[in-house]
């Protein structure tokens, strides 16, 4: 693999290129993780790969352009791994409204939630540290877990909320890499109790 740009006629001058080591190594962690049952986009896979070899390089001893090399087969199967791990209890390839509703939330707890990632669509809809096209995946994960969160609710009657324990497991992520981000102390504390909260339900 080389360190040559690449280079797409489409693509609008001055824009961000992306390296062809990083393309290559995204493409095939994308077909990795998608084999294991999850789906995650090339952008994003762009940009894990990106932080994983910035952190990578001060423990080597090594610069970030040296320890691309080791960025092979093994080191992406055992990041799928890791990843599909990580995310194993968020049910990944799975249509959420469909999963067994076994969880148990509050009424209100569950409002909470929902404007959780009504704030979270909103942070991420201005945050800088991203490209346009990890922003929209970001924005229409978010928006789906809404649409299923609302789904959920619609269909209570009296007593909690009975929900699959994956859409907790993934809100709570959502609402915890939102505070990981802000640099707003005070949303970021409401955000981690209400992590705190869904974390509860998919545990119910």
């Amino acid at each position: 693999m080389t360190d040559r740009p690449r280079t797409d006629p489409d693509q609008p001058a001055g824009q961000r290129r992306t390296p062809s080591w990083l393309r290559e190594a995204a493409v095939g962690l994308t077909e990795r993780v998608s084999k294991r049952g999850m789906t995650l986009t090339v952008e994003v896979a762009e940009s894990f790969l990106t932080e994983q070899n910035r952190s990578a390089s001060p423990k080597l001893g090594i610069d970030e352009r040296n320890s691309r090399q080791y960025l092979d087969d093994d080191t992406l199967d055992e990041l799928a791994d890791e990843l599909v791990s990580t995310f194993a209890d968020e049910a990944p390839g799975s249509n959420l409204f469909d999963l067994p509703r076994t969880a148990h939330v509050s009424v209100a707890n569950l409002g909470r939630l929902i404007a959780g990632l009504a704030e979270a669509i909103q942070f991420f809809g201005t945050f800088q540290e991203i490209d346009a096209a990890d922003r929209r995946a970001r924005i229409h994960e978010i928006a789906q877990l809404l649409s299923v969160a609302g789904l959920v609710q619609s269909d209570h009657t009296i007593g909690p909320v009975a929900a699959p324990s994956a859409m907790f497991a993934r809100i709570a992520r959502t609402l915890t890499t939102v505070a990981d981000l802000t640099d707003n102390h005070d949303l970021a504390a409401a955000l981690r109790r209400d992590a705190m909260r869904a974390r509860s339900g998919s545990n119910s």
